[in-house]
């Protein structure tokens, strides 16, 4: 069942006409008009970069959190797959996979082409996709989780406030990991943190996306 919804939601995001590719949009102008705002200049820009490309993948997460169970639950799907007996567990899960697919990787893979703007060195491109590939499943979880919350209604200040307490400290671990892995490597305290809080992230986040869900459900 898990394999069959994240098929559904590819087929469907390929359907869509390119609206699943909103959040890299999003992720290019932020770029863009960071580096605008600070002048151009590639000293004043340089030390920044590992923040502003974090803070871009979040605000871009973030745009596309509110559709994940949107569509399912306006159009009853979610609800049709409660009455067929299908865990409400296992769509979290599977949603989760479809998020970090069309969502998430190909904001990882923009990275480099980003970094093309701050003129960084390659060890700190290295450092700042490590750093997100291994928040991803928490970003993602917490996108979901959101989501499942908020089913039915698409969010706007309440993803913010409900998303704030979770992503502020995957943001200062995101970025420890930047200067760590840079100066220790991958033995650095701060990737075994930020891999801890993805853990953290799975083992609670799934089963209370599922309870949100089974809530709004009822």
């Amino acid at each position: 069942m898990i394999t069959a919804i994240v098929n559904r939601d590819l087929k469907l995001a390929l359907r869509s006409g390119g609206a699943w590719l909103h959040g890299l949009f999003f992720f290019a102008v932020f770029i863009a008009l960071s580096a605008i705002a600070m002048g151009g200049s590639l000293n004043v820009m340089r030390p920044f970069a590992p923040a502003l490309i974090w803070l871009a993948v979040i605000f871009s997460a973030m745009l596309s959190f509110p559709a994940i169970f949107l569509e399912d639950y306006q159009d009853g799907n979610l609800a049709q797959l409660k009455l067929s007996g299908v865990s409400l567990m296992r769509v979290a899960i599977a949603k989760s996979i479809s998020f970090a697919l069309l969502s998430i990787a190909p904001l990882l893979l923009s990275i480099p082409f980003a970094s093309l703007v701050f003129d960084i060195p390659q060890k700190t491109i290295l450092a700042i996709s490590l750093s997100l590939i291994i928040a991803t499943p928490a970003l993602t979880i917490y996108g979901v989780l959101t989501s499942a919350i908020l089913a039915g209604r698409r969010g706007g200040f309440l993803i913010v406030l409900i998303t704030t307490p979770f992503l502020i400290p995957l943001l200062i671990f995101g970025l420890g990991v930047v200067t760590a892995f840079q100066e220790s490597g991958v033995g650095a305290l701060e990737i075994r943190a930020l891999i801890g809080l993805s853990l953290i992230s799975i083992a609670v986040g799934i089963p209370a996306a599922s309870a949100a869900l089974n809530a709004n459900l009822e």
